[in-house]
């Protein structure tokens, strides 16, 4: 598990035994750790290549004689996270981690014959977001000889709908969020992963504690995480409410309360809408362990 953890997999989970005894402990703690770090980690710049919840998404790219990009599908901008007009006319080497200008002139024709054989070549794209996405391209020649189509397919975690920003908004976006507002986002994210046993505090109360406006918090955590800051806490809040019941024997009750519910009907029904079932269809871990020493008394 921990070499999995390792090497970025944090989709794995270490089946309990049937033994209560302290191995079973460290077997929860670790299942927690990944949990944790799965939901934690990959805001940060890393692309998780092993969620489970992905959607294939097919990329197509018609190139000219000179490599810059003539048109392009949906499902490339979406995967990379540009719109149309910047990629359009700009050489698809812009958007490779591969540097081929070092390369030879024969080199490169070598490689153009490789790829138009109809051979499978690796390329590194990069995102908006920097991020990296490695892709198995095919590449074909059109009837005519004078375009290329380079296409490969690659999973897109998160669709959405909405208008994507113009060029200008993002760019005004990036001017106004600087490296100190990224760490002050950073610090509220890890506020409420580290209280979330305990009511939220209103957007102005918390704006107060991080020394900020009500407006930029909202604002800035959004554009960092993708998400408001009360959505969050309340996934944070369910997603380790659904590993408590599934790998310990704590009364529904209890683990209600310790998420920082204050019913067990919210509870539930939040949960029931999350996850599609409720806590008590939720198989459950019997043989006990390190959270059933805990003495809890919500009271």
């Amino acid at each position: 598990m921990l070499f999995e953890m390792a090497r970025g997999n944090f989709n794995n989970q270490i089946p309990l035994s049937s033994y209560d005894d302290e191995i079973e402990t460290l077997v929860v703690l670790v299942n927690m750790v990944a949990e944790e770090l799965k939901e934690s980690a990959f805001h940060s710049g890393f692309v998780n290549p092993y969620i489970t919840h992905r959607m294939i998404t097919p990329a197509t790219f018609i190139l000219d004689e000179n490599h810059s990009i003539k048109d392009v599908n949906q499902g490339a901008l979406k995967i990379l996270g540009y719109d149309s007009i910047e990629m359009l006319s700009r050489p698809i080497q812009e958007f490779l981690l591969d540097d081929f200008s070092d390369m030879s002139d024969r080199e490169r024709k070598e490689l153009e014959e490789i790829l138009l054989s109809g051979e499978i070549i690796t390329l590194n794209f990069i995102t908006y977001k920097k991020l990296i996405v490695s892709a198995e391209c095919s590449v074909s020649r059109l009837s005519e000889g004078k375009f290329t189509v380079l296409s490969f397919i690659a999973p897109f975690l998160q669709l959405d709908d909405a208008v994507p920003e113009s060029y200008e908004t993002k760019e005004q976006k990036q001017h106004n969020f600087r490296k100190a507002d990224a760490r002050l986002m950073q610090g509220v994210y890890d506020y409420v992963l580290a209280n979330l046993a305990e009511p939220l505090p209103s957007i102005k109360e918390l704006a107060r504690l991080f020394g900020t406006n009500d407006f930029k918090l909202k604002d800035g955590f959004r554009y960092f995480f993708h998400t408001s800051i009360y959505q969050f806490y309340t996934e944070e809040r369910l997603k380790r409410a659904y590993l408590m019941i599934e790998q310990t024997d704590i009364p529904l009750k209890n683990i209600s309360f310790m998420n920082g519910f204050n019913s067990y009907p919210n509870f539930s029904k939040s949960f029931k809408k999350r996850f599609g079932f409720s806590p008590k269809e939720l198989g459950r871990n019997k043989t006990g362990g390190f959270f059933s020493a805990i003495d809890f008394n919500p009271s």
